[in-house]
């Protein structure tokens, strides 16, 4: 199963016109009971997600093969929704939050990526916050800082992330935040 992921900027205000099916958090933590699908094993969870109506061929997301004709970062690009094609943004694969709380960590910010809003269980996607922190210290690391962060704290793979990421923390406009999309 690929993971896809996108980088891209925005106001938050613009979320709920480009994420039409999304919903916003709760407004306190709410304590749930959720069932491991692979272990079956219960375990309670403190969450803000909403309720969703629970319907069996919703639960799980729907996965499919799909054979790419061209580029790969032709078929990143289009595969994206049109909203978040028509912001500046990245797209990759494999970007996950285990590697961007090793981008927060390296750059001395504690990883804590809230969710604006979420989606439906059957999208199989997740929306992150990239923390105002987070984004104006990397807005600010210069070549000198970006290799030595790069070398020091980062594997191969989070150092080319971290690079792109950089570019786009630059571009960042009043009012824009940066997201990272990532869809199953």
């Amino acid at each position: 199963m690929a993971i896809y992921t996108t980088f891209f900027l925005c106001k938050p205000e613009e979320l709920a016109v480009g994420f039409p099916a999304w919903r916003l958090p709760l407004p306190e933590q709410v304590r749930r009971q959720v069932k491991n699908p692979f272990t079956g094993i219960v375990s309670t969870i403190a969450t803000r997600e909403p309720e969703w109506p629970c319907q069996a061929d919703e639960v799980f997301p729907k996965y499919q093969v799909v054979a790419i004709s061209g580029s790969f970062e032709d078929y990143l690009e289009n595969r994206l929704p049109p909203f978040v094609r028509g912001k500046r943004h990245w797209a990759a694969k494999g970007v996950t939050d285990v590697e961007l709380s090793s981008l927060a960590q390296a750059v001395g910010v504690e990883p804590d990526f809230e969710c604006p809003l979420y989606a439906p269980p059957s999208f199989g996607a997740t929306l992150r916050e990239i923390p105002a922190e987070m984004l104006s210290q990397l807005a600010r690391l210069d070549e000198r800082d970006l290799a030595f962060v790069a070398e020091k704290c980062l594997t191969a793979s989070e150092a080319r992330i971290l690079q792109r990421v950089v570019e786009l923390a630059r571009e960042v406009t009043d009012g824009q935040r940066m997201y990272l999309l990532i869809e199953a």
